[in-house]
């Protein structure tokens, strides 16, 4: 058909509606012509009342910036206070520098000293002969009741150095409230101010104009000429004044839109709709008239169950007779394709699960639906999305049926370019089944592997998005299809020693052991205990136990085995601490690692975390040691017991006598502080250095045992064991 029923009732009735709604645009528009200046006036009002919120709210939060810094960082109070170490001056302006950096429109941050006429700054330190602002400062602090912002000024480092930035200026005593003692000063730009007006304040119909409090032109117009329709406004925070006119002016009238063309046009062509409509639809309703009749055929034909439908008009009874026949039609394909779908699903997983034995007329038919003339051998292949969980929070549901779905087509065109025959299926969220076919009964295992790196490179370059695959071994009958899926489960289960983002073949896993197991278990008691008291040796210790754990390559399940084993040691370590420690660990270990550990998928990922969670947690545990009255006192004693461990005579009795102190009070101080007893503390010292000397050096037994402070072999033996889990002579072994 030269022209279609769709186009033909276009062309009937979008002029109409084209020209009606001419028509009513003509005459309306006149009508609303007042009602759009009076909305265009208070439009402007709000554009400029937004932009001078936005400004006030902006120089405002750097106010608030400026008196909460004050109020919570001592360093000014301590400056202001005549401190002038060197080290503190430089964490000064380091402060300084993080306060400027903290918003784009701040360009300097300084603190003046009255004491001193020390100038400290984020970018140097002078005296207040040397420094530019001299004047500024004065001024301030010779009238501090003046406006929060000075007017717009022009600001330099030094004396007589070049104009760096011209800017406004706020400044608050240090200590708030004080006078004459210290003054701290942020300087804004104003050419960041000018930046944001010049964005937000020009547009096609507003022209915005802004005035200081002093008069000076800040952005626009020289001065505010108050005319008809204009907005003014005056900031309570700045004192800033605001305008805004119209850049257009003249709009027509009545009579200018009655006698213009595009009017009479209109009006002509609304009189000429009228009488195509009523032409088009006298030749147009003959197919309509057409179809009813053969309806009207069919029902007759078909008295039985004939066409029920709407009776309003000929289009819509139409419109339904053909809506059911294809909600007929498509509700056929579709259960149709559903049921299919359904039972290859579940004859996958039978073969992947051995749920039950397969049906040999039913295999036989799949086999030969993708073109399989008889069955050799197969091999199974399991991808499995890495980082789960950080995908499913970073895409859509829609997105991530798009990349399962562009996986699936990879490894399916890539099969099908080296000639091999695939089924795969999804059988969690997150793993793909791939089983590979082979006509004759020889292994695919190395095809299987090409293709499996080829899909996996490809996601990565071009999804970036990375696939960790299974490979499992070659069997030769379809009931043995869930040894190779098992083999293929076990080989991806280490992909947490082995890494992500690779293949990983059932040969790799086969001849691993894990006999030296114990060994590295003996490091989980030692690491807690060092963290606990403080002793920095943790950190080494918890490189070694990951180093040895990715040395034995195991599975996923028995590093998450040991991984517990070494919370439970934690947590128990902890729990001998007092109460704020024990708030301090739950709050930097515990919680992290419940909402992280499903994401945590390698053993680099793990000891990271470890690492970083547990080095932040130490360090604020230091804090509170170091914030308690007593904690110089045991600091000192432990100084003293790490230079004079190998003493066999140091006791908690020498230690009292050598600090002064009852042996009872001292021994509590210990317990407080690390949570357990003197003696087990000295031990913990002489079993570290211990270990350093056995891994290091080839020094005998006995010699060792007198340098960590043992008179008797025996006794070192038993301690160390009694310690460490293993005798000092298996630890060489198995550390030099």
């Amino acid at each position: 058909m030269k022209r279609n029923w769709f186009h033909r009732l276009l062309l009937s009735y979008l002029p109409v509606l084209i020209l009606i709604v001419c028509l009513f645009v003509f005459i309306g528009i006149v009508q609303l012509n007042d009602l759009s200046r009076k909305e265009a006036m208070k439009s402007s009002q709000v554009y400029v009342q937004n932009i001078q919120n936005s400004i006030d709210m902006s120089l405002r939060s750097v106010e608030i910036m400026m008196l909460e810094t004050i109020t919570r960082n001592m360093k000014f109070t301590t400056f202001a206070g005549m401190e002038s170490d060197p080290s503190f001056i430089i964490d000064l302006s380091q402060l300084l520098q993080s306060m400027a950096t903290s918003n784009s429109w701040i360009d300097t941050v300084y603190i003046y000293r009255a004491g001193d006429g020390t100038v400290v700054s984020d970018k140097t330190i002078l005296n207040i002969g040397q420094f530019g602002d001299r004047a500024f400062i004065e001024s301030s602090l010779n009238h501090p009741q003046k406006a929060r912002w000075s007017a717009p000024r022009v600001f330099r480092t030094l004396q007589n150095g070049n104009p760096e930035e011209k800017v406004i200026s706020i400044s608050s005593g240090v200590p708030i409230n004080s006078k004459g003692i210290a003054l701290l000063v942020v300087n804004i730009k104003m050419s960041a101010i000018q930046e944001f007006l010049e964005k937000y304040g020009n547009s096609e119909v507003n022209k915005v104009a802004v005035i200081d409090n002093s008069g000076n032109k800040l952005f626009g117009a020289a001065g505010i000429e108050a005319k008809a329709g204009d907005t003014l406004l005056v900031s309570e925070y700045t004192g800033w004044n605001y305008s805004n006119s119209f850049k257009t002016e003249g709009i027509g009238n009545i009579y200018f839109y009655m006698t213009s063309g595009w009017f009479i046009i209109g009006f002509l062509g609304m009189v000429i709709g009228i009488a195509w409509v009523i032409y088009i639809t006298r030749k147009n309703y003959k197919p309509i008239e057409t179809i009813m009749s053969r309806i009207q055929k069919y029902n007759q034909m078909h008295k039985d169950n004939p066409i029920q439908g709407p009776s309003v008009d000929e289009l819509s009874y139409i419109d339904y007779t053909l809506s059911s026949m294809i909600e007929v039609s498509e509700g056929y394909q579709s259960q149709s394709k559903a049921n299919e779908k359904y039972r290859q699903l579940m004859l996958f997983k039978e073969l992947v699960e051995g749920s039950q034995s397969i049906d040999r007329a039913e295999w036989e038919a799949e086999l030969r639906h993708m073109g399989i003339a008889s069955f050799g051998s197969a091999s199974v292949s399991i991808g499995e999305i890495d980082k789960y969980i950080d995908f499913l929070s970073q895409y859509s549901r829609k997105d991530q049926g798009l990349f399962k779905y562009i996986l699936k087509k990879a490894v399916e065109e890539t099969a099908e370019a080296r000639g091999l025959r695939i089924w795969q299926e999804w059988i969690t969220n997150h793993r793909l089944c791939i089983i590979f076919f082979e006509e004759q009964q020889q292994p695919a295992e190395s095809l299987m592997l090409e293709v499996s790196d080829q899909v996996r490179k490809w996601m990565q370059d071009n999804l970036n998005l990375t696939v960790t695959f299974g490979l499992g071994n070659t069997v030769a009958e379809a009931n043995a299809i869930v040894q190779s899926y098992e083999s293929a489960a076990r080989a991806l289960d280490y992909k947490s020693a082995l890494g992500s983002n690779r293949v990983i073949g059932h040969w790799e896993i086969e001849l691993l052991s894990h006999d030296d197991l114990y060994v590295y278990l003996q490091y989980v008691r030692t690491i807690a205990q060092a963290f606990r008291v403080g002793n920095g040796g943790w950190e080494e210790q918890l490189r070694l136990l990951f180093e040895g754990l990715r040395r034995l390559m195991l599975p996923r399940d028995e590093i998450s085995g040991i991984l517990s084993y070494m919370n439970y040691y934690f947590y128990r370590e902890m729990m001998e601490l007092p109460p704020d420690y024990q708030e301090l660990w739950n709050r930097e270990f515990r919680t992290p690692w419940d909402e992280n550990m499903e994401a945590l998928e390698t053993l680099e990922e793990l000891e990271f975390f470890y690492s970083r969670t547990l080095s932040a947690c130490a360090k604020k545990m230091e804090a509170i040691r170091e914030s308690k009255g007593n904690h110089g006192v045991v600091q000192k004693v432990k100084d003293y017991i790490e230079e004079n461990f190998s003493n066999p005579d140091l006791s908690l009795s020498s230690l009292s006598d050598q600090f002064h102190m009852n042996a009872s009070s001292l021994s509590t101080l210990f317990k407080e502080d690390f949570g357990e007893k003197f003696v087990v503390y000295l031990c913990q010292v002489r079993m570290e250095h211990a270990k350093e000397l056995l891994r290091g050096t080839g020094l005998p037994i006995q010699e060792i045992s007198e340098r960590v402070g043992y008179l008797h072999q025996m006794s070192f033996i038993r301690a160390f064991k009694k310690m460490i889990g293993t005798t000092p002579g298996d630890y060489r072994k198995v550390h030099q």
